[in-house]
Order: C-alpha cells, then structure tokens, then sequence
C-alpha cells in the first residue's frame, strides 16, 4: 500500500496515480531542464517549466540547473533522456555546454531553448550537437511537443527559425561578401577582439563580461563593425572572420 506525507500531492504524483488507476504503462520520457533564473516576462518562465511540465503524462522532470558548470554532472548522474536548455546562460557557453554534452552523454537529446535568436547562429547549436531549437515565446503545447520529438531522436526546430537557419547556409556560400583585409576596414583593436568573440557564437552579454564593458557598449561597437563592413548582420561578421583566418573554423 502507498503511504504520502502530509494531505496535497504534487502534479507529478497525481498524473503518476491517474496513469496507474487506468492501468495505464508507466513509460514516460525523463527530462532535465537547465534554465537561466526566470525573472523575465517570457510565458514559460512566468509559468514555471517545471510546473506545467508536470502535468504531461509522458514527461517526468528529473532535475534542474541554473548554472552551466553543474549540467554535465547532473547529466551524468541523471541520465535523463532530454536536456531542455537554456542557450543564454549567464556567462556561459551554450554551444560549447551542448558539445560537452554529447561526447560524454551521446545518447542524450539536446533541445535549446531561447528568449532572443538575433545573437545566436542556429547552424552552430546544430553542430555542436543540439537536435532540436525553438523560443521561449512558444505555447506549452508546442514545447511538449518539441519534446517528445527530440525523445524519439527526431530534429525539431520551430517554424520561424527554419528560414533563419537557411539564410545562413546560404550566406556561409556567399561569395560577395568581402574579401579586402581587417585592417581595410578601419575596425579598431577592440572591434577586432569583438568580431573574433562573435565568430565563437558569444552573445552582447557573453562579451561585456568578458571584456569588463557594458552591454551597450559591446551593442555599440558591433554597429559600428557592420556600417564599416557593409555587412547585414552577426552571421556575415562570422563567415567573414573564418575566411580570413581571425578564428579557426569548428
């Protein structure tokens, strides 16, 4: 017989006791979930992640992280079948958490998550071996969703991010954009420094901790380093700065 403590139970245990009164297999799909702290106005942080997962019957959430330099151990230690993970991680690397992930945990599923995609280069999430990658701004349902089909080893990648995705395959084969030298350009050391951390997939906020500079300083210096170069945007920066061997290629 199955004793409880104190008089409420949990979604999670209630959707474990309805499935059993139905008779219903427990086979449910083990997830951890590694988020920046949810102070922001984004449905799913307002909402709490672990919370409204809970209430699916197929998913049960076996952990949680706020900080990247704990997700691999608790990784290991959980082995849970989905790591849900927050890209912008307070002076993290979300692609280089990812890749760490999968050499060490190969049979677990990468799905990122983000509340901004203007600074991340979908292409690196994807090699660096995440299977899945959509925005914070999604419904739930849409996030259960995303789940189980990264569960099932299958890719995932939310609609409006899949024509971003191509525009940077297509700029990676780009032949117009320039060939002339950094030094013709007029970039200074600093927005040098800038474009080679751009080239790595930092985000604005990576790069001020790094440098000891403010957010809007390093939002200043990265304007001023696409007027200079007639570029569009952070993608073209990074192609440019591989072909002309500012970064190694990854």
């Amino acid at each position: 017989m199955l004793g409880f403590r104190g008089r409420g139970f949990g979604p999670a245990i209630l959707s474990n006791i309805l499935r059993l009164s139905r008779g219903v297999e427990m086979s449910t799909i083990k997830v951890m979930i590694v988020y920046d702290h949810p102070a922001d106005d984004h449905p799913l942080a307002r909402q709490g992640l672990r919370q409204l997962l809970s209430y699916q019957d197929e998913l049960e959430i076996v952990g949680e992280a706020q900080h990247g330099n704990k997700v691999v151990y608790l990784a290991l230690a959980l082995r849970p079948d989905v790591v849900l993970l927050d890209i912008n991680l307070p002076g993290e690397n979300g692609i280089e958490i990812i890749s760490e992930l999968k050499a060490k945990l190969p049979e677990v599923n990468v799905l990122v998550f983000t509340a901004d995609n203007e600074q991340l280069h979908v292409h690196k999430i994807i090699k660096a071996g995440a299977l899945g990658y959509l925005l914070k701004d999604v419904d739930p349902d849409t996030l259960t969703e995303a789940i189980k089909t990264v569960a099932r080893g299958d890719a995932y990648i939310q609609p409006c991010l899949l024509s971003r995705l191509l525009c940077e395959f297509r700029q990676m084969f780009d032949d117009n954009l320039p060939e002339l030298p950094p030094g013709k350009f007029g970039l200074t050391q600093r927005e040098l420094e800038i474009i080679k951390y751009i080239a790595a997939g930092q985000t604005n906020k990576e790069i001020a901790r790094k440098l000891f500079i403010s957010e809007k300083t390093v939002k200043n210096h990265v304007s001023s380093i696409l007027r200079k170069m007639a570029l569009e945007d952070r993608t073209q920066v990074a192609i440019y700065a591989y072909k002309q061997g500012l970064i190694g290629k990854r």
